[in-house]
């Protein structure tokens, strides 16, 4: 449960101690929804200083493409951490909007994947952090080069219903750039395709849950193109290597959760080799 944000925090960006918020989520950071005089605003708590300037160039560089980012209406640090005011978009997400209409669930991966195409045909900004084929985290050290020889290109890498808006049949947001890297843009549609169907968090999904996700992820693929439909084996033992490097501290009270997952990607990997 995320708490109230500290006052440091709240001051670091001209927020008054008192002001009105309530928890918006947040996987990878804590968000909240911020009412003030001017409407609401979304408050995110990141991590380091370096990782936020990132953060936000990356936003930049996205929205000044045409991408539906969020305004960066001020960033501040103090003893709390690092904050950012963002503008507070329309829509609602993804998983929302599938709950509310299921019947769209096509629809919405159609519009899901047209975006990351999009996005896909942005240049990173200068001094983003490079992964690759050969990375074992996300936030771990990365090697070798890219197997299609594609670079340079932004990624956002946790490109799912969460973090995606959506406002009738258009994305209207797109969140939580943490993960942003420059690189090969089979490198995001490996981590969707992972994040789509061997997240060991699907393991909480309903029958019916499980059944409108594989028409979400069949929507993705249509609106992406063919290259999502036939990601190489590299790409898709990487994302699953990934994934379980970045699940292992989460799920270390219960390894066994992880089992689907490192079949998955032992699958993968004996089609291209040791790692090295």
């Amino acid at each position: 449960m995320i708490g109230r944000p500290a006052p440091a925090l709240l001051a670091s960006v001209d927020l008054p101690p008192d002001v009105i918020v309530e928890s918006a989520g947040g996987a990878t950071g804590q968000v909240w929804k911020v009412t003030t005089p001017d409407g609401p605003c979304a408050l995110r708590r990141g991590g380091s200083a370096e990782s936020a300037a990132t953060e936000l160039a990356t936003m930049a560089a996205a929205r000044a493409a045409g991408l539906p980012v969020p305004d960066v209406i001020r960033h501040g640090t103090s003893e709390a951490g690092e904050a950012v005011l963002l503008s507070w978009l329309p829509g609602m997400t993804m998983v929302d909007a599938l709950r509310s209409r299921p019947e769209r669930a096509h629809t919405l991966g159609l519009v899901m994947g047209e975006a990351q195409r999009q996005l896909h045909t942005i240049a990173a900004p200068a001094g983003l952090p490079t992964v690759t084929v050969g990375g074992m985290s996300l936030n771990g050290a990365v090697a070798g080069s890219p197997v299609s020889g594609l670079g340079g290109v932004l990624l956002h890498l946790d490109w799912h219903l969460l973090n995606l808006l959506v406002d009738g049949d258009r994305v209207s947001g797109i969140v939580d750039w943490t993960n942003a890297r420059a690189g090969d843009p089979l490198l995001d549609l490996a981590r969707s395709h992972c994040l789509f169907t061997v997240d060991p968090a699907l393991a909480t999904l309903t029958p019916v849950e499980r059944r409108l996700l594989a028409e979400v992820h069949q929507g993705w693929v249509a609106g992406y193109g063919p290259t999502a439909a036939s990601i190489p084996a590299p790409y898709l033992a990487w994302a699953g290597r990934t994934m379980l490097a970045d699940q292992a501290s989460r799920y270390a009270t219960n390894p066994a959760a992880l089992d689907e997952l490192r079949r998955w990607t032992e699958g993968w990997q004996s089609r291209v080799g040791p790692v090295g």
